[in-house]
């Protein structure tokens, strides 16, 4: 579904390249390239990259599921830099934009439930490995999804992509005070991104199989990232 506008997309690209000087600049003081160390984040705030907003979705939110095979695992590393003909920007400004994007969103004032579903997956997928290793989930595991995950408050549109019935359906608590992305009516008829490597607790696990069914059905609680570098709620 796409729910990002042309307008979107402008904005996206007329703040990039500020805050990629930013971003570069950071680097070159902290030593780090690890995008999401606190020194790193508290170098950009002091510097006016991350405001507070009364934004509750990214710029680019429609948008982020066509570069998400890059996060698992990417045939066309080159591709990174290419342009994506939706957005006209490569996967790397994308992610760059949607990173600081994220970090000021307007934190959620209620409790959210969601679901998510993965479908079965061929072994000549190059998913594979990590459908199987998510299939194993226990109850207490932390999980670390890589890509931008989509959900959603209504469980049938989120079964669409459950076909046959087959795969993993997660059922996801999102604490009050998450900086996640969300578009539509909250409990309703909504679709929530979460930021890339969010990290998800298992907190129950078990085997929906008859007639009709045959998924493993896994609840999750993200965790709200520690951010001790924010200044502003």
């Amino acid at each position: 579904m796409k729910v990002t506008g042309f307008t979107g997309i402008l904005t996206a690209i007329k703040t990039l390249n500020r805050k990629q000087n930013i971003l570069n600049n950071t680097v070159k003081a902290s030593g780090q390239k690890d995008l999401f160390c606190h020194k790193y984040w508290d170098w950009a705030q002091k510097q006016g990259a991350v405001e507070k907003t009364g934004k509750e979705a990214v710029s680019l939110h429609g948008y982020l599921n066509g570069i998400n095979h890059h996060f698992i695992h990417s045939p066309y590393p080159k591709a990174m830099d290419e342009k994506f003909f939706q957005t006209n920007m490569t996967p790397r400004e994308m992610i760059t934009e949607t990173d600081f994007d994220f970090k000021e969103l307007k934190p959620t004032v209620q409790k959210l439930n969601v679901f998510r579903c993965i479908s079965q997956k061929p072994e000549f997928f190059s998913e594979y490995p990590l459908y199987v290793k998510r299939c194993a989930i226990k109850k207490g595991d932390i999980i670390d999804m890589k890509e931008y995950a989509y959900a959603t408050s209504d469980i049938n549109y989120a079964k669409g992509y459950l076909p046959d019935n087959k795969g993993i359906m997660y059922e996801i608590e999102i604490p009050e005070g998450a900086r996640v992305s969300r578009k539509g009516i909250l409990g309703v008829d909504d679709e929530i991104v979460f930021p890339r490597s969010s990290k998800f607790e298992c907190i129950d696990v078990r085997k929906v199989k008859d007639a009709d069914n045959d998924y493993i059905h896994v609840k999750l609680r993200y965790i709200v990232p520690d951010e001790p570098w924010r200044t502003m709620v």
